[in-house]
């Protein structure tokens, strides 16, 4: 099976451990397209999506977006990136889910099936505000799969924390872009990646956001779960 994956930097694996890598070694058998990007929002995607030249048709969609579109509303530096990056964000829910529901229509007519995934973490902490606002998208992605035929909807989030129940959260979050791009250009080892984490008390996640080791492999082993019982 051809399938290709659509999102941000989780997708695209940096910075963190790339649970793309993972996830191919559990699915020998299918052929995995990295159609990753650092910082895409649902409406950069979307850009994206549409201006790609045709390409040979995959058996299985899979779209994993919205993190940016509340991570840009954390800090003025955050918003400014998106800005000098051209990655405009949603401003409110009624557009992103426009924005999202075009994603699935535009890929819907050259892809058998889709994968949409729910965004995951902004802090470990599931109950602050942003991740208030990424569940608030999470159920505007659930609505837009269930509308179209061949659409299956996926939640990370819920089997991600059961693994640590019990387990205090961290309230660190990723307000520094200055850190997010020293971590992408020198924490680049899964050994690293993991100690940084470590030390910012994170079980799944180097900074909130991207996978550590651990959260890499509960991913793929969730995403390898939910493609295999579509084959």
């Amino acid at each position: 099976m051809r399938i290709v994956f659509y999102g941000d930097s989780l997708v695209e694996g940096v910075p963190g451990v790339p649970f793309l890598r993972r996830l191919e070694s559990k699915l020998p058998q299918h052929r995995l397209i990295n159609r990753g990007q650092g910082g895409d929002t649902v409406l950069s995607l979307l850009r994206r999506i549409a201006d790609e030249p045709p390409r040979p048709s995959a058996d299985l969609a899979v779209v994993w977006v919205g993190v940016n579109d509340v991570l840009a509303k954390l800090t003025f530096g955050h918003a400014a990136l998106k800005r000098l990056m051209r990655q405009p964000w949603a401003r409110d829910p009624n557009a992103f889910g426009d924005a999202y529901a075009r994603i699935v229509q535009r890929l819907h007519g050259t892809t058998g099936r889709i994968l949409a995934i729910a965004p995951l973490l902004i802090g470990e902490d599931p109950s602050n505000r942003w991740n208030e606002e990424l569940a608030e998208l999470g159920r505007i992605i659930d609505g837009v799969a269930a509308s179209v035929d061949g659409v299956d909807f996926l939640d990370l989030r819920g089997p991600l924390l059961e693994t640590s129940l019990g387990t205090p959260s961290s309230d660190y979050l990723p307000r520094s872009v200055t850190r997010i791009a020293f971590d992408s250009l020198f924490v680049r080892s899964a050994a690293r990646i993991d100690q940084v984490a470590v030390r910012r008390g994170l079980r799944f996640t180097l900074d909130g956001v991207h996978l550590n080791s651990a959260g890499a492999e509960v991913v793929s082993e969730i995403i390898g779960k939910a493609i295999g019982d579509r084959d």
